[in-house]
Formats: C-alpha cells, structure tokens, sequence
C-alpha cells in the first residue's frame, strides 16, 4: 500500500498534515483520521475529528475523561463503527469490523482497564484467541510458554509463564497486557493509559521498549494523562476536548502549560500545599500496631491523626496495598490490631470496618469498586444502608444524601439512575468516592486515587481529598504517582519487601529522598 500524501486536517496547522517533521526527519503518514464523528444517544462523542499520526512516530493522544479519546480508540479497534469519516491506514481506506480484523490489519491495543482472564495462566492470556497450535490443531504449549519467557524477559515483567492472572498485583497485569499486545507482529501500537499502576522503575522499562519498537518502525499511539510522560516520550502531541479535535503540538516548540490549556480550556490550578506539622498536637484517629500477613508484610505500625494525609509509598511488591486492604479487612491479617478513635477495629470484616468508621477507595474500580449492573445510585447508597443497618430504605433520605455527593463531588452525569459504564474514568472514581463518603467515615483508605483519570479529574480529586482532611477526616493514602505524594502528603512512609523503612516530612520530601528509601540504595 502507497503512504498517505494528502493533508488530512482540516486546520492550517502543520503538525497535523499528513507528511511532517520530528526531530527534522520527513515522515508519512501511516495513521489518518478524517471528519471522524460518533454519537451515544443525544451525547456527541466525536464530532468531525481529524489528524494524522506519522509513520514511525511516538504520537500522544490526551484530553480530559470524556473528550473522546476512548470512543476514537474503540473505532479503530473494530469495537463501533463511525457515524461519519474514515480512517486511512497507509493511504488505504481503514474499516475494522471487528477487533479481530483490526488485529489483523496490524493494529494491536493495550487499554485502559485491563481485560485479563484471571482463571487462566500469564502465557493463557498472552496467546487467548491466537493460540499457537501444532500440525492437526493441538495446542503448542512448548512454544507459547517459550514465547511468553521472551516477552516477560524482555518487559522485565518478574513472573513466571505459568502465573495465574488473579495472582498478580494491578501494575503487573498491565505489563501482561502489553506483552500480549507485542507478541504478534503489530504495525501500529496503541497504549491506552498503560502507565497508570507502575511505578517510575516499572515506567523506564516501559518506555525503553517503546523506543525500541520505534527504532524498529514501529507507529505508537499513546493515550496518557500524565503531561510529564508525554513530553518525555512522545514525538507529537494531539488534543481533544469535548468531542473535538483542539490542536496538535511538536513537543519540542511547545509547553505543558499550553498543552494542558488546549486540554481543558482553562489555566491549571497551582499545586496543593501539604499542611506539614500543623496536625502534630491533633488526636489519632487511625492507629496499627504490629499488622502483619504471611509472605505480603510484616511488623506495620502506624498513626494517622485527625485533618491529616499520610501516604505509604513504595514500588510494586513492596506490600503498600496489602496493607490497605488488611486495615480494611478485605484481606485479613495474621497479626497486629487496628483501632479507629481509640476503638479496637475486627480485622475480619469489611462490614465491621465501615461501621467503624473506615472506608476504602480501592485501586481497582472496575472490578473492586462498582457494581455496573447497579444505577450510579445504587452504588453510592449501598455502603451507607449497610452501615447503620437500614431495614428498608428511605428513598427520599437515599435521593438527599446521592444529590449532595453528586454535587459535592462533581459528578458529571446525565442521571444518577444510569449505570456506571456510562461514565468516565474520572467520573466513575468519584462515584467510588461518593459511596464512601456518604457514610461519613472518620478515616478514608484510598488506594490509587486518581489512576486513570484526567488532569482536570485529577485537581478535582486532590480538592475533594484536602476539603474532607480539613474537615476532620484522616486519609492513609497509597498512590505510585509520586508528584501527587509530594502535593497532598503531610507525612510520607515508605515500604520496602514488606516492612517501612523510614518516614518523610511532606513539606520537605524530595523524590530522591523518597526512591532512596524504596530501593536498596537507603542501605548501600
């Protein structure tokens, strides 16, 4: 097929012509959107969309949750088709009916929310649908396994071929993903938020791979709300906003701050500023003494006082989330206690947590968070209900408290009876948020609270969290983005193979400071 030579946009600006300059190097065309649109209903999901991606580029794809960039990326996976426009593979007419003949056509996909299959093993959902079989069908093992030794190998991913899925930790499903996605021959790589769960060691190796994959040839779509991986990696840079195509941007003749007005049409708001030593003299409201769990963690003391954030960093298998969720219950302790006001807390029992005054935003929503056969309602009401024991519910009691969390968190939504596929994946955590608060907890467990979610999602969610700290809550916070530590953290503890290894004072933590107690430099 001959490259595409025609301007695919329908704005003067150069970058997004079909044939372009990065880094002063002539490229063509491999990817082109045209006058692409789509609607849900009465929502306008795309509307007119056109740019191009370069051959042999690293193109970022960014806009805020429910610009778009999701619908664009199910058209060109095969998953709906286009109410108008096209898309141009080379030159040629792309039309993908289906994922399958979008794999294909060259095109392999690594999305946002994981879709893994945790009853089978790491090299079973490498090769799901595109089993390596022998003469007369049978299944290849030998090969996959082998095949899937390379790729982990080659990703750095520390598991074995034969790992469960359940098994593993949310960053490290993400690394399978991207295996599976790279162990055929893709001609163009689209990365959907595919940093979200790893850490800054986990996120090198990553982009190592991906540079690699270029050097070879290889086009890269990559989506990601994180403006500082984006400069750092990518090529060029295009923007959506509300449905639309809002511009596209050289990474080395533009900033962030105008890639991030572009995205959400307004100037970011400054960073937060950790209230440091101001809680010292305040009650404890969260206090673990001892907590331990075979082979996760052992010997976890700690205290969280009232109006204060305390987060617990540390890299992938260092035990941070085990630790929430042996707080919470969820995932019960072998030893220590937890007591909440001075109340010993039952450590067996998400219930017995919840009516303790403990909540838990978990890492991973789509499964763990929401229950998408449930209305936005639903989902926000239950845990309340559930907690002061409510026989039958009072629906204009339910309708107050759902509002007020709606409004209190800005919750954009049609109705709050709609479920919560509907949503975005900022609006989709805030739902998770709102379930929560509205028990009124006196401790908020949040373990990743802004994965996944946009810029402008994400200021939202650091509001929420410091308004509900200065009002008396106590927050124990586990989070890999370590600027967002830095912002919102008051204290700062850090794990390392399961046990804490120091603590930082918010107001004067620098990333070195916390990457040296992470790794096993604080003790060379």
């Amino acid at each position: 097929m001959r490259c595409c030579r025609t301007n695919c946009s329908r704005t003067t600006r150069s970058a997004s012509s079909a044939r372009s300059t990065v880094s002063g190097r002539a490229m063509a065309s491999e990817l082109a959107f045209r006058d692409v649109s789509r609607s849900f209903g009465a929502v306008k999901a795309l509307d007119g969309v056109t740019f191009s991606v370069a051959e042999g580029e690293i193109h970022a794809l960014i806009g805020e949750n429910g610009a778009g960039k999701s619908t664009l990326l199910k058209i060109l996976a095969g998953i709906v088709q286009p109410e108008r426009g096209q898309l141009f593979w080379r030159g040629e007419p792309l039309v993908c009916s289906s994922p399958r003949q979008a794999l294909e056509r060259g095109i392999g996909m690594v999305y946002q929310e994981m879709l893994a299959f945790p009853n089978l093993t790491v090299a079973g959902n490498i090769f799901a649908g595109r089993e390596i079989t022998k003469t007369g069908g049978r299944l290849d093992e030998r090969a996959m396994h082998a095949r899937t030794k390379a790729l982990l190998d080659e990703l750095h991913i520390p598991v074995s071929p034969d790992t469960p899925m359940e098994q593993l930790p949310a960053a490290l499903s993400q690394l399978v993903q991207v295996a599976r996605a790279l162990a055929f021959d893709c001609k163009v790589l689209v990365l959907d938020e595919p940093t979200t769960s790893l850490t800054d060691v986990e996120v090198d190796h990553l982009f190592r791979e991906v540079r690699a994959l270029k050097a070879r040839g290889m086009t890269v779509l990559f989506v990601s709300h994180r403006i500082p991986e984006v400069f750092r990696l990518c090529d060029r840079i295009t923007v959506m906003r509300d449905g639309k195509y809002a511009g596209t941007f050289d990474r080395e003749t533009t900033t962030p701050d105008t890639v991030v007005r572009a995205m959400v049409g307004r100037t970011p708001p400054p960073r937060l500023t950790p209230a440091g030593s101001a809680h010292v003299q305040a009650p404890v409201r969260l206090e673990v003494r001892g907590l331990g769990k075979r082979g996760r963690f052992s010997d976890v003391s700690l205290a969280v006082r009232k109006g204060e954030v305390v987060a617990l960093f540390g890299l992938v298998g260092s035990g941070r989330s085990d630790v929430l969720e042996a707080i919470f219950g969820t995932r019960p302790a072998d030893t220590g206690t937890v007591e909440v006001d001075g109340a010993a807390v039952r450590l067996n029992s998400a219930r017995a947590a919840a009516q303790a005054g403990l909540s838990l935003v978990p890492e991973d929503r789509q499964r763990q968070g929401l229950c998408f056969a449930l209305s936005q309602r639903d989902n926000i009401a239950i845990p309340r209900a559930e907690k002061i024991g409510a026989a039958r519910v009072n629906r204009l009691e339910e309708t107050s408290v759902c509002d007020a969390q709606r409004q209190g968190l800005n919750i954009k939504t049609p109705s709050l009876d709609s479920t919560p596929d509907t949503l975005s994946g900022g609006n989709q955590q805030k739902v998770v948020a709102a379930k929560w608060l509205a028990t009124s907890p006196k401790v908020l467990l949040l373990d990743e609270p802004t994965k996944g979610v946009d810029v402008g999602a994400k200021f939202e969610i650091h509001g929420i969290i410091r308004r509900e700290v200065d009002a008396g809550m106590a927050c124990l916070m586990v989070s890999s983005d370590l600027p967002e530590v830095l912002a919102l953290a008051d204290r700062i503890l850090v794990m390392r193979e399961g046990r804490l290894q120091g603590e930082l004072a918010g107001a004067t933590a620098t990333d070195d400071a916390v990457m040296r107690l992470a790794t096993h430099e604080a003790t060379a």
